[in-house]
């Protein structure tokens, strides 16, 4: 249980075959994420789970989101190291785009190819559970504000326009686009992702923070490009709250992850 670095925490069962690293959605709590993880666990899974904080997951800058997802490569391979499960697959899971920018910040930085290459080789298959979610700055708003009294909502939706409308002022002058802007970086990121292993896409119609047919046309662009040549399924359901699927259609999703 545990390890040296609080913000990750690894659950490992005696003969595991195989470590699922689960990155948790906006706002969770470590108890929401392990409902997931325990399900890898009764498997004889090993787990590895974290979320990222939201000062790094809205931050108009990357270099606080590339640190977090180095130390939890480096918390990766320690595990693997330390369980015996170095010569076991890895499977990547990202839940809503809180999980899924530490997706984007191993692409843009080529993590799995260079400092952690020996991650990249084990990698058996990437997850997405209602990610990725193509983003624009009034749904960030929104998700920046759920849980929030609506005094604490305004004042915060109002300080996250005013930064979007920094940012979008200074990808103009820096680039006459809006490219540098992190909704345009990350969407880049992963639609362009290296394939490593089998992809996974679990999400839904009602979602109303994730687009599925955003996700549907990134999945289909994966799976039939030419250069990228991943390999990719999905589930795609009517009705299913966002990162609620364990919960709304628990049967099928056990299902698609036990198949996987």
């Amino acid at each position: 249980m545990g390890g040296d670095d609080a913000r990750f925490t690894c659950d490992a069962p005696a003969g595991a075959s195989a470590l699922v690293v689960v990155g948790g959605w906006h706002g969770a709590r470590d108890k929401n994420v392990k409902k997931y993880t325990e399900e890898f666990d009764a498997w004889g899974v090993a787990t590895l789970r974290t979320t990222m904080p939201g000062h790094l997951t809205f931050s108009p800058v990357n270099a606080g989101r590339r640190q977090y997802t180095r130390d939890l490569l480096i918390a990766t391979r320690k595990a693997r190291q330390t369980h015996g499960l170095t010569d076991k697959p890895l499977y990547l899971m990202f839940m809503s785009n809180g999980g899924c920018w530490l997706w984007e910040s191993m692409q843009a930085d080529g993590m799995l190819d260079g400092e952690f290459a020996d991650l990249g080789r084990a990698c058996a298959g990437i997850i997405f559970d209602s990610s990725p979610a193509f983003m624009t700055f009034a749904n960030g708003a929104k998700v920046l504000g759920l849980g929030m009294n609506p005094v604490a909502r305004v004042a915060v939706t109002g300080t996250f326009f005013a930064a979007a409308a920094a940012m979008g002022a200074y990808s103009l002058l820096t680039t006459g686009s809006l490219d540098a802007t992190p909704p345009k970086m990350f969407w880049r990121a992963v639609r362009n992702a290296k394939s490593y292993g089998a992809e996974l896409y679990l999400f839904s119609d009602s979602d109303p923070l994730c687009d599925a047919n955003k996700v549907q046309a990134l999945l289909t662009e994966r799976r039939d490009s030419g250069t990228i040549h991943a390999k990719v399924s999905f589930k795609r359901w009517k009705e299913s709250r966002h990162c609620a699927h364990l919960v709304d259609q628990r049967d099928e999703y056990v299902a698609e992850l036990r198949q996987f």
